[in-house]
């Protein structure tokens, strides 16, 4: 947002702060201000144009003018027409630098003399119009342009969404004024100057249909206005912020929108056909011609301004160009009303078009807000446009504003900031900011926050206020609370406990990525996995309306991109939250699993798919013992996103974890990533819920016997159960065993396959024998032969 200084000084008295200084106390309250910039008009001049002809000979249009700049007269070429005859500009004159860096110099332009320059708004730095010379309404020939208008100073502020009160110079002063302990010189709720008869209710009728997304609307009628140009002092105010002026009732809607943060609009009340307001949806395929130009088509989810048969505007965002207001205007219906900040959001989204009167309602403004910028409105029209203003406006407020009383302890205040405020200066505070303060019994303040203050609501909102303006720099630095004499020490936190991992990932090969936390909710659904998703009310993009409710689908498109960019062998995980709704309840808050997913490309060929999916399934084993955790089982598992048959699920400790495979096809094409991918994706917390506390361990006494075993077994026996059936027969004197190859070929039946595993055997009191591990290797042969009918490869 754009304040100008000057403009500010209209609220307080500035003399002996500089812009700087201004800059900086607000930048302390919360109003950050990004930057600042002088605007230094002291070396422009005043000139009258007294002739003006086309350039003879240029092949572009350029105009010679001949401008008498006080006691001489200069010819200066322009390419703007608009400095005819008898109009006052600003001049600058040679070895002058403007406020925009440009340096002008004596020039000879196709054969004639060009001396000075005649400068427009954007050159000057005074708005961003550039397309003619400014037109001054009075100067003398000669003087300094700033003895019409004074040098600038503009900041450019970034305005929290919690406080639509500071997007209006007044809120912005009202924070200045507190903040350098000065009197405001404006009240909020400026008079009202309506007397001409009738009332202004038996002019136009107002209705609202949708309540629910209007809390007012205010229609005040202002007959016998004379439309024309606005005085010079509002259009630089309008430049300066960036508003290109048109006439003056329209000006005067768009200054009350940057004073007061009010967005108006004016109706010429003759072409509203009744006259009636209805503010009701918008029907389908109803179509509305707007003030740019563009002629759009509604939507029922859209609120619109509609006369007795036709839509006149869209609320919030833009009006009709069939209603507006020309020079033939003479009687005008003057709307300020409050819509509901999340239907215009979405609506401007909607139509991709967001005005400044959208950016304020986005943000809720309070609706005791319209009534004062109408009447301030009403004021200027009535000054600056001769109308006469009606006594007895139509306000339709179905669901007045209710006052927020909020309870008090003093010393609360010195708890949350952890310094000593004086009461008498706590409470000045609080009333310079508007605040009512009402002491009771118990020494317990009663405080009722401001009409325009609706982000103010608990105590601690009040201590916020009392300590931006006191001063945060004044807190001293201790450790708050109170001193301890024992501490409980912290472990890490769980993003830190998965370094562990990190490390087992990255040595891996795999890369981490970062993926928001929006995906399309028509992308889940053609995954199948949009049961829990949740979507969002007011989403920025259809790519971005819902929560994910799996990781996977973020990596695949990651490595999507990584395959566009030359790289073939992909392999990328992703510690973050899913995002599933609770059962029954999808207007509560989601369940937010911490889960762990990775991907790595598998080639093109079943073999390649096997020997990445028993890779991948290795660097997750790897992930759970350095995370302390038990080791893993897998069951056959089928699950969405992953091939049938290529699927595992992840069990810890007798409970799922999530799924480990390779993708099925259609989720690969689906993401435009060719060959072959694994993927798995596990809860993390339970994972470092049942982790175990590493301790360490003596060194064995006696040496390890290694004997390897080949088995040989149909292919529908999984190798965990032979592996549990190992461990069942072993005994005690099995320290380890690991499969470390599976074959199928010649030397095995068809049907059969062999899985050879190393089996690790050691006693802690001895020294085994070779006959003491014979016994038990045969032990577990006859038990697997029992169980699995194993035959065994030499």
């Amino acid at each position: 947002m754009r304040i100008s200084y000057e403009w500010l000084s209209d609220f307080l008295d500035l003399s002996g702060v500089t812009p700087k200084d201004a800059a900086d106390v607000l930048t302390r309250l919360g109003v950050e201000v990004e930057s600042l910039t002088l605007v230094d008009l002291s070396q422009i001049v005043i000139g009258k144009v007294l002739e003006q002809k086309p350039h003879p000979k240029s092949r572009n249009p350029l105009w010679i003018h001949q401008v008498d700049v006080g006691g001489r007269v200069m010819q200066i070429i322009a390419g703007a027409p608009n400095a005819v005859p008898g109009t006052v500009v600003p001049v600058a004159l040679p070895g002058t630098t403007v406020p925009n860096g440009k340096l002008v110099k004596d020039m000879n332009i196709a054969g004639e003399k060009a001396s000075g320059m005649l400068a427009s708004a954007a050159e000057l730095m005074l708005g961003d119009d550039h397309s003619g010379i400014l037109i001054l309404d009075r100067g003398t020939p000669g003087e300094p342009l700033t003895s019409v208008i004074p040098s600038q100073a503009i900041m450019e502020a970034e305005i929290t969404s919690n406080r639509p009160d500071c997007m209006g110079h007044l809120g912005v002063a009202r924070e200045l004024a507190a903040g350098l302990d000065r009197p405001l010189k404006r009240d909020f709720m400026p008079a009202f100057t309506g007397t001409a008869d009738p009332p202004g209710r038996d002019l136009v009728k107002v209705a609202i249909d949708e309540p629910d997304l209007c809390r007012r609307y205010i229609g005040g009628v202002i007959k016998d206005v004379r439309v024309g140009p606005s005085p010079d002092w509002m259009q630089r105010r309008l430049r300066a912020c960036g508003v290109r002026p048109i006439n003056n009732i329209v000006d005067i809607t768009n200054y009350v929108l940057l004073e007061y943060a009010q967005p108006l609009h004016a109706f010429d009340l003759n072409k509203l056909e009744g006259p009636e307001i209805h503010v009701r949806r918008a029907r389908a395929k109803e179509k509305l011609l707007c003030l740019d130009g563009v002629e759009r088509e509604l939507t029922a989810e859209m609120l619109a301004i509609a006369d007795a048969n036709r839509p006149v505007a869209i609320a919030g965002v833009i009006g009709g160009a069939d209603s507006a207001v020309t020079p033939e205007s003479t009687d005008i219906l003057l709307e300020s009303a409050n819509f509901n900040g999340s239907s215009v959001r979405q609506t401007a989204r909607s139509l991709g078009l967001r005005t400044e009167a959208s950016a304020r309602f986005e943000r809720a403004l309070p609706p005791e807000l319209a009534l004062a910028g109408a009447r301030r409105a009403a004021a200027l029209i009535a000054e600056l446009a001769g109308g006469q203003v009606h006594r007895e406006w139509a306000d339709v407020y179905p669901r007045p504003q209710e006052p927020v009383r909020v309870n008090l302890r003093p010393a609360l205040i010195d708890e949350v900031l952890g310094t000593h405020v004086p009461l008498e200066d706590a409470e000045s505070i609080l009333k310079r900011l508007n605040f009512h303060v009402k002491v009771q019994g118990g020494g317990e303040w009663d405080v009722l926050p401001p009409v325009f203050r609706l982000d103010v609501s608990i105590p601690e909102d009040l201590v916020e206020e009392v300590g931006r303006i006191y001063g945060y720099d004044r807190v001293p630095p201790t450790l708050p609370g109170r001193r301890h004499d024992r501490w409980t020490p912290i472990g890490p936190s769980i993003d830190r406990r998965l370094d562990d991992a990190r490390e087992v990932l990255a040595g891996a090969g795999y890369t981490e990525t970062w993926n928001p936390a929006l995906v399309s909710g028509r992308k889940l659904e053609d995954l199948r996995i949009a049961a829990h998703a949740m979507r969002v009310t007011n989403a920025l993009s259809d790519d971005m309306d819902t929560l994910r409710t799996s990781l996977l689908p973020s990596l695949l498109g990651a490595v999507a991109v990584n395959r566009d960019h030359g790289r073939v062998d992909v392999r990328l995980y992703e510690i973050a939250s899913a995002y599933l709704a609770r059962v029954g309840g999808k207007s509560t808050q989601p369940e937010e699993p911490l889960r762990l997913a990775a991907v790595a490309s598998a080639g093109t060929s079943a073999d390649q798919g096997r020997k990445a999916f028993y890779g991948l399934k290795s660097v997750l084993d790897a992930c759970t013992a350095a995370l302390s955790a038990p080791a893993s089982t897998y069951q056959r598992a089928a699950a969405q996103l992953y091939h049938p048959g290529r699927c595992a699920a992840v069990v810890i400790d007798g409970r799922q974890l999530g799924y480990l495979g390779e993708l099925h096809p259609s989720v690969t094409t689906s993401a435009k990533v060719e060959g072959r991918m694994v993927a798995f994706e596990i809860d993390v917390e339970p994972l470092l819920a049942i982790a175990r506390i590493s301790r360490a361990q003596p060194l064995p006494r006696f040496p390890a016997v290694e004997r390897d075993v080949a088995v040989v077994v149909e292919e529908t026996v999984a190798a965990g159960a032979i592996l549990a059936a190992i461990k069942e027969s072993a005994g005690e004197l099995l320290e380890h065993v690991g499969a470390f190859d599976e074959y199928r070929g010649t030397q095995v039946p068809d049907g059969h396959k062999s899985i050879a595993f190393t089996l690790t055997f050691r006693s802690p009191e001895r020294t085994l024998t070779d006959a003491e591990v014979d016994r038990v290797m045969s032990e577990i042969k006859l038990g697997l032969e029992k169980r699995h009918r194993a035959r065994f490869r030499e």
